[in-house]
Formats: C-alpha cells, structure tokens, sequence
C-alpha cells in the first residue's frame, strides 16, 4: 500500500494542492494531511498505518521533520519495519540501493552535524566564561540577604519565617545556606 504524508507548507495553500496532486499521481491509496494545530498527529497516525512492504510517500524531504537527525531517525525507523520511503522531488526512493546509500549518507551528516553543534556550543560557553559570564538562573539572594538569613536561622528563628522575611522559598535557603530545619 501507498501512503502519502504533507505538511502544511505555512499560508501557501497552493502548495497543499500541488503536494496532493503529486501524491496522488505517485498512487497513494490514503493521505495524511498535518497542519499547525495538529502538530505531527497525522504523521502518526501515518506511521501507524504502515506495515511492511508499504511505502511512505512525500514530496520533500522538509515535509517529514524539522531536523536533519529527526529525518534520518525516522528514515531508519522505517527501514527497520521493512517500509519503503519515497521523496517524490528530491528522487529519493530507499527502495533502490541508491536511496539506500543516500540514508546513509545522511545518517553521517547528521552525526557530523551534531558534533558541530556540540563544538560550537562548548566554544561559546568557554568565550562566555571568559568574559565572566555564567549560566543558569541568577542567584536568587543578594549576598547581604544571605547574611541576613544566616544570622537569623542561626538566632534559632524557623526557616519558613526568615525566607518570608528576606523574601524568598525556604527550599532556597536550605540550599543556599544548608541551613537545619527549625520548627
């Protein structure tokens, strides 16, 4: 069996018609249509349907996922349930050993993608630090409120009291200062 997959291709609605034009002419016996609201259900629901020996038909590969590593994850998910996957613009047919190579082809781009992600990533951090900016939520205390609080909670005054009066959540101060739960 032939099931076609599109996505709403934004305000472009004549781009919904040529996607189903083509999908029809590709022989899809059924069509899944996802839109905004949706939000991927309908991929799903087409994934759902498939069983080996069907073939999964869209026009492009954008259709399919956001990511490079989405597409391929999916792409091998699909190759795995023994389902053929078509891109009907981009002529892409893991049915052939040409579209065989391509997926893996992809599936090394997309490792080498996410390895660049991650150094790009640790490289503005390391720039970040070095500037004397760090991450993560700033700190909730002033150091003067942090004092306050310590020479309250050790005075003996409950915890619950002294996070009201330096205006902050108990769980805060217990961090913040391991302070020992008082009555």
């Amino acid at each position: 069996m032939k099931v076609g997959y599109m996505r709403h291709a934004g305000v472009d609605l004549k781009r919904m018609d040529t996607q189903l034009a083509a999908l029809q002419a590709a022989g899809c016996e059924a069509v899944y249509t996802d839109d905004a609201a949706s939000r991927g259900a309908k991929l799903v629901a087409a994934l759902g349907s498939l069983t080996p020996g069907d073939t999964l038909i869209v026009t492009k590969f954008d259709r399919l996922g956001k990511t490079i590593r989405g597409v391929v994850d999916l792409l091998n998910q699909l190759a795995s349930r023994s389902v053929t996957f078509v891109a009907i613009e981009d002529g892409v047919d893991t049915g052939t050993a040409e579209g065989r190579y391509l997926l893996g082809v992809m599936g090394r781009l997309a490792l080498m993608d996410k390895a660049l992600v991650n150094e790009r990533t640790k490289l503005s951090l390391a720039i970040a630090k070095e500037k004397g900016r760090t991450g993560g939520r700033p700190i909730a205390l002033t150091q003067e409120k942090m004092d306050e609080a310590k020479k309250l909670i050790d005075g003996g005054m409950p915890v619950r009291a002294v996070a009201k009066i330096v205006g902050s959540s108990q769980a805060t101060l217990y961090r913040l200062l391991g302070a020992k739960a008082r009555s």
